[in-house]
């Protein structure tokens, strides 16, 4: 595969950085890998396997809850809880989600939440409780299940998500939710999602299938960004514990020249030039995360 001279030059620059980063995952337990594995199942966790080629990775997929469904207890008192909303029932993709209402009067703000998982894996099952105390912060939660690669990759993820911000400014009242007060947010892919979400449609969404619903008008309130995959040609050459699967990732989700792609606006938000169009954001991320740098 033919790689840009901006990528070898700075893969070479990264070089210490990525050897050091496979010393740590391949013979020292690693807080982000098996040890914070350990501690979010209750159990300990075998040794991590790397992934060999894009193939391996719906054999690592998790599916319904996932690596976090049993965090899916002592769910916060709500008005309302939907599940499986089909959004889009008739078009390329097939969005579904979650819907959330606090109790009180309302209408309520809003959340449009996007599951990660690094483009493969994650569901919006998997989140619920996460979600679900945003709601009893006093939102109205939309928690979407949106295509996954390799199956289906880039842009089809985005297409969903753009879908259904378009679906929940038109829909989202009957849901005691108020369409002029709508935020999105995500971690990782989901932060990713969310963000060229916001630039698609405060921006340009040319080349996305809208559906039914192209050109209806969305204005974002605020987004937040938690450990959000922001540049992708950094996730490239300085990937932390990744390294060595960041290239997988991004080959199921952009294809096989995914060099060729990720320099994209809506594949790396912060390479849009309409970054000026973005509502307030609030960015997160722990010390010792591999996208900190993000």
């Amino acid at each position: 595969m033919k790689i840009a001279p901006y990528e070898i030059e700075t893969r070479q620059a990264a070089r210490r950085r990525t050897i050091q980063s496979w010393t740590r995952r391949n013979n020292m337990p690693h807080p982000t890998t098996n040890n914070w594995r350990s501690v979010i199942s209750g159990q300990p966790s075998g040794a991590y396997v790397p992934l060999a080629s894009v193939a391996d990775l719906p054999k690592r997929r998790t599916t319904g809850g996932g690596l976090y469904g049993h965090l899916n207890v002592d769910f916060p008192e709500l008005a309302q809880w939907h599940e499986k909303i089909v959004m889009r029932p008739n078009g390329r993709g097939t969005p579904t989600a979650e819907i959330y209402v606090p109790k009180g009067e309302g209408p309520f703000p809003v959340l449009i939440h996007i599951h990660g998982g690094a483009f493969f894996t994650g569901a919006a099952e998997g989140e619920r409780k996460l979600a679900m105390r945003f709601a009893a912060a006093g939102f109205v939660v939309v928690n979407v299940d949106y295509a996954l690669a390799p199956e289906k990759p880039f842009p089809q993820g985005l297409e969903d998500c753009v879908y259904a911000a378009r679906w929940v400014k038109q829909h989202i009242a009957r849901y005691n939710g108020d369409p002029d007060r709508i935020a999105i947010g995500g971690g990782s892919a989901g932060g990713n999602l969310s963000a060229c979400t916001v630039l698609a449609l405060h921006g340009s969404d040319e080349g996305l299938d809208g559906g039914d619903l192209a050109g209806v008008p969305v204005k974002f309130s605020g987004a937040v960004l938690e450990y959000a995959v922001l540049d992708v040609p950094l996730w490239l050459v300085d990937a932390g514990y990744w390294a060595g699967e960041s290239e997988i990732f991004l080959g199921s989700y952009l294809g096989p020249n995914f060099t060729s792609k990720i320099r994209h606006p809506l594949v790396s938000p912060v390479h849009s030039p309409h970054l000026a169009k973005m509502p307030p954001v609030y960015i997160t991320c722990g010390d010792q995360d591999a996208l900190l740098n993000h």
